[in-house]
């Protein structure tokens, strides 16, 4: 069984608020209180920043929970420890205490999702738990947790409709996972964030270029960071998540790992953290998932992470041409990704989704006649086979659910031998 089928097309309802949940968890006695955590938030980068920060312990010695939305390919993503996935088994005997709660506070599929993870990881008996917000934070279900340390990347104009439509309105429900006894990261000194940090008198605020330093750079055509924290330095940290906001989120992630391990008194090991860094893997994030022609997945969501991302692809494939394969949600504001599409794009080929919320085909034809239309992901290696020289560059983004989709139907392998 999988736990989004009990929710129908109700998956992607979205009600902020932490009564219901808390309800719920009180009824099965808190589990969520049996381990420690870390929240993660951010408009963009969370999800990396994540599997940064689990990495790093999980080669520390810690057994680890990790807790991220939305999956790609198996539902069973979302719940993992030491970067295994839950069984098919025990994720069926979860759904079963829990789904009773579901009915009875009416319950969100974010929601159940998050109590089936803080079931799972007290009976696991983790060390602690990596949890990366869904939406927001201050009224996101993984809030009920009093965490060790706070994480939040950036903020950008997303979810606009929910969160609030300035920076500002979006940093102070970003800003809800902090607590004024415990340290928080800043991933980004967007003076939004920032000044309203400091107005909440927290204890430990850290922010980039000014508590920790670093330096992203390519060496020999590997991506490698140089970091800098209190006493603690190190020199060519090699990633295999490309991008130079990789190193942003690596950066963010070490602080937070260096905070925790001190909180813990434990000490750490340079050759640990190295190894950690070069084996953190998070699929459909800048991911090279062909080299003939070269083909990279990237779930930019958004205009802020779009932007960064072709800023990023013309920086390391040296302006190559690039041919943007894109689908989207209706939430998202598809004028602007289109335009900035447009300026980095030869070409732009856009793919409808089964999904409810995904744009379809006549909600674009009419006032985009000039991209190109393809009525599902299956027609998409054909595509690239025929349309693409081996020279250019194939960028699929938009939507992480699509991503999902490109990932699961393996359409992509091959494209050419």
């Amino acid at each position: 069984m999988k736990l989004y089928e009990l929710f129908n097309k109700k998956v992607f309802h979205i009600d902020l608020g932490l009564d219901r949940i808390k309800k719920a968890l009180n009824d099965l006695e808190n589990p969520q209180n049996y381990f420690k955590s870390v929240l993660i938030s951010g408009t963009n980068g969370k999800g990396s920043t994540s599997a940064f920060l689990e990495s790093l312990l999980r080669h520390s010695g810690f057994k680890v929970g990790l807790f991220t939305s939305p999956h790609l390919i198996d539902e069973r993503e979302r719940w993992q420890i030491n970067r295994t996935y839950i069984s098919k088994e025990k994720l069926n005997r979860y759904i079963e205490i829990i789904k009773p709660l579901i009915e009875k506070y009416e319950l969100t599929y974010f929601e159940a999702s998050t109590i089936l993870a803080f079931l799972y990881f007290k009976d696991e008996n983790i060390d602690i738990a990596v949890l990366e917000v869904g939406l927001g934070g201050r009224y996101d279900a993984t809030n009920v947790v009093y965490p060790e340390l706070s994480i939040i990347t950036n903020v950008g104009l997303d979810h606009t409709h929910i969160l609030g439509d300035t920076l500002d309105k979006i940093a102070f429900e970003k800003l809800g996972i902090a607590r004024e006894e415990i340290p928080l990261v800043l991933g980004s000194n967007q003076p939004e964030l920032v000044e309203q940090a400091k107005s909440m008198k927290i204890k430990s605020l850290f922010l980039p270029y000014k508590d920790y330093w670093f330096k992203t750079y390519y060496e020999d055509m590997k991506q490698k960071v140089d970091y800098r924290f209190k006493d603690t330095f190190f020199e060519g940290l090699e990633t295999n998540l490309i991008g130079k906001r990789q190193g942003n989120n690596l950066a963010t992630a070490l602080t937070g790992y260096i905070i925790l391990m001190e909180r813990l008194n434990k000490s750490i090991d340079k050759n640990k953290v190295h190894k950690a860094v070069f084996n953190t893997k998070w699929k459909g994030r800048m991911e090279i998932v062909s080299k003939n022609p070269t083909v990279v997945i990237d779930g930019a969501h958004n205009e802020e992470a779009l932007l960064k991302t072709y800023s990023e692809l013309t920086e390391i494939f040296n302006k190559k041409s690039i041919i943007t394969v894109i689908s989207f949600m209706k939430d998202k504001n598809f004028n602007k990704l289109i335009d900035i599409a447009k300026e980095f794009s030869k070409d732009i080929v856009f793919v409808e989704t089964p999904f409810d919320r995904g744009v379809k085909i006549k909600d674009l034809k009419k006032d985009y006649g000039n991209l190109k239309y393809l009525e599902n992901i299956h027609k998409l290696k054909d595509f690239i086979n025929k349309n693409v020289k081996k020279d250019e560059i194939v960028l699929i983004t938009g939507s992480l659910y699509f991503i999902g989709e490109v990932l699961k139907s393996q359409v992509l392998i091959p494209i050419r031998k």
